[in-house]
């Protein structure tokens, strides 16, 4: 298991902060195994928000406060990368693209895609305007996985006017392909399942959402997830449970289904259309009467 875990104050401030560790567990207990600092902060206040594993299990991503981002082998904590450095940036999420050969880091105000051998930042993407408004917040990142790997997911937030964003991005030309509201609240967690075909959002007002990884249509909508919002998500191995994490101390565990209800909106499209066109029939009736 990995974990950021601050060190002392005293060593925070000698610059000796151990924040990244790994620890083994059995029966008998569980066992500090490495430590690496990772942070370049003096600052009791930063900690390491973000930690990530590479698909393959043989490295790990860290995020910090900070604004830095470390890339380490797993599990000795060894340097692949050279640690980068986004100054003024605090990092909020970060994953890894399906052949881990790229890392997308966000802040609030920018998309870094980092070569993962090098450390070198390939492309840089600022908060997107969407619908000609404010500038909306980057929160969360996942590369698809399966037959949609080439797809970045970004969740982005407006202000309390502004209905919540995901946006895809194709990985070859990192161009914005889709983008569509999911839900009325900010967005605060995210996941995408191991086959790739289904993605979660967890939001503020403590509801998840299971979408289309496809065409991000949600599926199925779990109201009052938790007490408080939604921090953590992730799918267990084959897709069929759903695991959600929250600042209120609770884990959920959802059953996810095998199928979801086809989509009605077409059907409900017809149904009011023919709706109109009944009381159109009877207003024209009751003014031929009168």
């Amino acid at each position: 298991m990995a974990f950021g875990i601050n060190s002392a104050i005293n060593k925070i401030e000698a610059g000796e902060n151990e924040n990244c560790r790994v620890f083994q567990y059995s029966d008998e207990g569980i066992e500090a195994v490495h430590n690496k600092g990772t942070l370049g902060s003096k600052n009791p206040d930063d900690y390491q928000k973000v930690t990530r594993f590479s698909v393959d299990g043989t490295k790990l991503a860290t995020g910090g406060t900070d604004g830095n981002v470390a890339l380490l082998k797993y599990p000795t904590l060894s340097p692949v990368m050279p640690v980068t450095h986004f100054k003024g940036h605090r990092i909020l999420d970060l994953d890894f693209s399906a052949d881990g050969k790229h890392i997308a880091a966000v802040s609030s105000q920018n998309l870094w895609i980092i070569a993962a051998d090098t450390g070198r930042v390939v492309e840089t993407i600022t908060n997107p305007v969407l619908n000609k408004k404010k500038p909306f917040e980057f929160m969360t990142c996942r590369f698809g996985r399966g037959a949609f790997s080439d797809i970045l997911y970004t969740a982005v937030n407006g202000d309390k006017k502004q209905r919540p964003f995901v946006c895809m991005w194709m990985t070859s030309k990192w161009t914005r392909i889709r983008t569509l509201s999911v839900g009325s609240k900010p967005i605060s967690a995210c996941t995408v399942s191991p086959d790739g075909k289904l993605i979660a959002f967890g939001s503020s007002d403590m509801a998840i959402r299971i979408c289309s990884s496809k065409t991000l249509q949600v599926l199925m909508t779990v109201p009052k997830a938790h007490a408080l919002p939604v921090t953590s998500l992730t799918f267990n191995s084959d897709a069929s449970l759903l695991v959600s994490g929250s600042v209120d101390a609770t884990c959920r565990v959802i059953v996810v289904p095998k199928t979801f209800p086809k989509n009605n909106n077409f059907v409900m499209l017809v149904l009011a259309l023919l709706f109109l066109f009944l009381a159109a029939l009877v207003q024209i009736y009751q003014n031929y009467k009168i």
